[in-house]
């Protein structure tokens, strides 16, 4: 059997309140309709008897004293009468009540009576019918809260007010009630969880359960797209912006500012590309969510800090830019090349069968910086590839020898002239060929020291001396011409590169 405070519980009955202290353990068998406050006189045992509005305006004085007389002796569970205002019963009427234990329950004025009257009714009657009562007012309910754009605490809030048993959102399911999953795209959001009571009171929870977990991922969705509709405004106006050719317009500045990106600031540009994305993947679309994911997942890995970074795409490559309202300093560079060291692990981690590198550029002020920086990031990247560095990170150095050699080695004239130059090493295959250019780089660098080169080397004097004879001998040069030897230097250090 249902008891008073139970009933209470349950919505639409849940604005009602018990103001008596005792009566509320008392369990009810049947409900009753009283027109008129003498019909207290013969209400049943263990009823929950309901005053009607007309009888609720004789609840004065002597009268309703004389009634709860009644009431004790046959026994009625509770005593509900309408009130404008919470019902505050006489001191003599709590007196009579209490040692009965008869609830008294104040209804607001505007309750439906027959409303009133049939919920209770589904909540004493049990079984069946309390379930779909139950499971009609949660369906509802929750209808209503989604329409008003309520998220997944409040509907939890309100399948339990509806169930009358306690729904929790949370990110794991229970082991032991029952769960409904809130569906995404990927893994669920979370959990609406409540106690397994089985039976029909189990099914009335899993129908709502069920209704607010797909409110809820309606909701979320909603706030997703809410959140990546500006990103999205950004990343394609950022592309804009590094892909015109002209001028910048102050059209474009100014839905930039709309846009909350602070373009008369410092900008630095890391550049991220596939090397194998063609021949990882032949479908075009396939190949754009490919790009999609480890965007998302290379802003979520350099995002993580203080620094302020967007997300943009031009074709095939993957653009973040680093933006700072004042000059970031000559460790820009450093910091940058470190967050996309971690942008391509973080992407590394969610694509393993895809090999990514990344270019950073140096910071810039302004528009014209923006596109500066990205412009030295790409060179990076094309740097890297000529010199056939292994997939990693290359930063464009801002200033001294480094820089001028990218920019030099950018053109295509200047990487097929390196090619001849080193032509014959290469043909000795990649392992060989690395060995033998890292080992004339660093003679010339060593201004010709050989023990110099045997120390930075690693390796014995005369073991340079043999290795030296033979590129020497393949290149057919003469390392004592300065000439020479200024272009073999030239060409070394843009070969190693990266």
């Amino acid at each position: 059997m249902t008891s008073v405070d139970e009933i209470l519980t349950g919505s639409p009955l849940s604005a009602l309140r018990r103001i008596s202290r005792r009566g509320g353990d008392r369990k009810v068998t049947a409900v009753r309709l009283a027109e008129r406050l003498a019909e207290l006189d013969d209400a049943p045992a263990d009823s929950f008897v309901v005053l009607s509005r007309a009888a609720s305006a004789e609840i004065t004085g002597y009268r309703l004293d004389m009634a709860l007389r009644w009431a004790a002796i046959n026994g009625v569970a509770a005593v509900a009468a309408f009130a404008v205002d919470e019902w505050q019963p006489a001191v003599t009427a709590l007196d009579i009540a209490g040692p009965a234990e008869i609830a008294l329950i104040s209804v607001p004025d505007g309750t439906d009576l027959i409303a009133l009257a049939r919920a209770v009714y589904a909540e004493i009657g049990g079984g069946a019918l309390q379930a779909l009562s139950r499971a009609q007012r949660g369906l509802e309910a929750v209808q209503r809260a989604e329409a008003a754009g309520t998220g997944p605490g409040e509907l939890a809030r309100i399948a339990s007010r509806e169930l009358g048993t306690p729904v929790v959102f949370s990110p794991l399911p229970s082991r032991s009630g029952v769960s409904m999953p809130v569906p995404t795209e990927e893994t669920p959001a979370g959990y609406f969880t409540a106690p397994d009571a089985g039976g029909e009171a189990g099914i009335a929870a899993g129908l709502v359960l069920y209704a607010a977990a797909a409110a809820a991922a309606r909701f979320l969705d909603l706030a997703r797209r809410a959140r990546e509709t500006p990103a999205r405004s950004r990343s394609e106006l950022l592309a804009e912006l590094l892909m015109s050719e002209s001028a910048i317009s102050e059209d474009l500045l100014e839905r930039a500012r709309q846009l909350g990106i602070p373009v008369s600031g410092w900008h630095l540009a890391v550049r991220v590309e596939a090397d194998d994305l063609d021949e990882a993947e032949q479908d075009e679309v396939r190949r754009f969510e490919l790009l999609e994911a480890a965007g998302q997942a290379a802003l979520q890995a350099v995002a993580g800090g203080a620094e302020t970074w967007y997300l943009s795409r031009i074709a095939r490559a993957i653009v973040l830019i680093r933006v700072t309202t004042s000059n970031p300093g000559p460790q820009a560079g450093v910091r940058a090349a470190r967050s996309a060291e971690r942008a391509l692990e973080a992407i590394g981690a969610r694509l393993p069968a895809l090999r990514f590198r990344a270019g950073v550029g140096a910071a810039h002020e302004g528009p014209t910086g923006l596109r500066a920086s990205a412009a030295e990031a790409r060179g990076a990247l094309a740097a890297a590839r000529a010199a056939r560095r292994p997939a990693g990170v290359t930063a464009h150095d801002a200033v001294g020898i480094r820089r001028m050699l990218m920019e030099w080695y950018a053109s295509d004239t200047v990487r097929a002239s390196v090619r001849d130059q080193l032509a014959p090493l290469e043909n000795l295959g990649p392992a060989r060929a690395e060995t033998a250019i890292q080992t004339l780089a660093a003679y010339l660098d060593e201004q010709g020291s050989i023990v110099k080169t045997a120390d930075r080397l690693h390796l014995h004097r005369n073991a340079v001396t043999n290795r030296l004879r033979s590129i020497t001998e393949l290149l057919d040069v003469d390392l004592d011409d300065p000439d020479q030897r200024l272009a073999l230097q030239l060409a070394c250090r843009a070969r190693l590169l990266g």
